[in-house]
This record gives C-alpha cells, sequence and structure tokens, in this order.
C-alpha cells in the first residue's frame, strides 16, 4: 500500500510539472503570435505613412493637422506632421474600413522633429527640419505595447519624381540624460505620394 502511494504522489509531482511546462510554452507561443501581429499592425500605418508628402506645402503649414483636417478622421491626413499624436481605440485602414483580427487593438503616432548630428540625429523642436522620426505604438489585447519608428526624410525638389534617394543610413539617437542610441535604419523616402 505505501508503494501505491509513493508512485502516485511521484506520477501527480510529474504531471503538475509537465502541465505547468505545458501552460508556459502556450503562454509564450501566444505572446509570441501577437508579436507578429503587432508589427503587421504598425507596418500598416509606417507603410501609410511614408508614402505622404514630407510637410505641407501650404503656407498657413502647422505641425500636426491643419485647419479642415480631423485628428480623429485620418483620410484628411496629407503629410507626415498630421499624425503627430494621431490615436485610434480600433484600428482602420485609411478610407475607414476596420482591420481584421485587430479588435481589442490600440494604436498611437508620435512624430518627432530631427536634426543631423555628425553621423546621426539629434530631437530637435524645429518643425522646419529636415527628418522626422515616426513611432507608431501598437497595443494589443493583453495590455503589452509594441514601438516600431521609422526615419522620414524630405526629398529633395531637383530630384525625378522617379527616384528616391537613400535606403539606409547609421543614426545616433540622443536622448535626455546623455543616453544614446545607435542604429541602422531604413529611410523610407517616397518622393511621388502614393495614396
Amino acid at each position: 500500500m505505501l508503494e501505491v502511494i509513493i508512485s502516485l504522489t511521484l506520477v501527480a509531482t510529474i504531471m503538475l510539472v509537465s502541465l505547468n511546462a505545458s501552460a508556459n510554452m502556450m503562454r509564450n507561443r501566444i505572446a509570441a503570435g501577437q508579436a507578429v501581429q503587432g508589427q503587421l499592425l504598425a507596418g500598416y500605418f509606417l507603410d501609410e505613412i511614408s508614402s505622404l508628402d514630407f510637410r505641407e506645402a501650404s503656407d498657413d503649414a502647422v505641425f500636426g493637422p491643419e485647419p479642415g483636417e480631423s485628428a480623429s478622421d485620418r483620410s484628411s491626413f496629407d503629410d507626415v506632421d498630421d499624425f503627430a499624436g494621431f490615436h485610434q481605440d480600433t484600428p482602420t485602414f485609411r478610407d475607414g474600413g476596420s482591420i481584421p483580427e485587430f479588435d481589442g487593438w490600440e494604436v498611437n503616432v508620435s512624430v518627432i522633429p530631427l536634426s543631423s548630428f555628425g553621423s546621426g540625429f539629434q530631437i530637435v523642436a524645429d518643425a522646419n527640419s529636415q527628418f522626422r522620426m515616426v513611432a507608431v505604438s501598437v497595443t494589443g489585447p493583453d495590455g503589452s505595447p509594441q514601438t516600431y519608428r521609422m526615419i522620414k526624410s524630405i526629398t529633395p525638389s531637383d530630384r525625378p519624381a522617379t527616384e528616391s534617394f537613400e535606403r539606409l543610413r547609421r543614426i545616433e539617437l540622443r536622448f535626455p540624460g546623455d543616453r544614446r542610441l545607435n542604429v541602422v535604419v531604413p529611410l523610407r523616402n517616397t518622393p511621388t505620394p502614393i495614396y
């Protein structure tokens, strides 16, 4: 009888450890799936933003949405700066149609002016700078945020409309507290806007 009790205890312990390990594997698999989904969602927004003009061509241009452009309706956005501070609780395509399989996701966009600094960039307050860092933060249903960034540069007006001019650049981002980050980034230049 004692041998049976010891055997049952050992089997129960092994089953508990196995179930715990299986639960952790499932949790990690779900988290990895959400990471891929988050990257896909952020990619929709980064691609959309990168296809817009760098800045408003009119004289009454402001950093952010101009008069007549709704901060909640991005179909009226016609330049990168219009996305500054954009927030959406349920992600949609540019035309307002919902993006399938992204219920419960949240999107936040920030646009930050940059200037060249040596071989890199630094954050500046000048809205007339030649570079923008666009950060798209997506938050999944489980509340875990992911942020993806791109650098957009103004396309010189003397280049033919069919040419893009720079694809990659090594940059140094400087943050408060003398923190620095060196990265190689794609510059998503699209000289002719695609809508």
